[in-house]
């Protein structure tokens, strides 16, 4: 199969010189399923046709600017779509694919520790989305060999 991802929070901004890209975990997640199964994983060209396209998105106000790509099937995931959205287990379960960002330094890992947050700020989405903290994957997991952790 041939995926397409795209980075929908960073869409605009990866052209933007000195504006730094955090990856998006859950598209590096599936980008290491996919890769897995023997697929072809690439960031989404409108000039291209795709079995498959992901787009994540965390934050509403971002807009799509997706309708000029062609796909069998468009998955669509993240806050920014629905708040109750989350990955299947097998794909959470993946150690994320950090690969597809090019300008993240090799042995260098990104990683959520626990996930929730005991807070109640007025403009956050995350206790509503994931409830109080909770242990999610240990140092040692989410290092992966690695050295530095972000």
């Amino acid at each position: 199969m041939k995926i397409g991802l795209i980075d929908v929070d960073n869409f605009r901004r990866a052209k933007v010189k000195g504006i730094k890209l955090y990856p998006n975990l859950a598209l590096c997640k599936i980008a290491s399923y996919h890769k897995q199964r023997g697929d072809i994983v690439e960031w989404a060209s409108q000039f291209e046709h795709y079995d498959i396209i992901y787009r994540a998105k965390v934050f509403r106000f971002t807009s799509d600017l997706t309708d000029y790509y062609s796909a069998d099937k468009v998955i669509s995931g993240g806050t920014g779509y629905d708040i109750r959205s989350q990955l299947p287990q097998e794909i959470d379960d993946c150690q994320p694919d950090l690969s597809i960002y090019p300008t993240i330094p090799k042995g260098v890992s990104y990683g959520f520790l626990s996930r929730g947050c005991p807070n109640r700020c007025k403009w956050c989405v995350v206790p509503e989305k994931e409830g109080m903290v909770k242990p999610y994957w240990d140092i040692d997991r989410v290092a992966n060999g690695n050295k530095k952790i972000v």
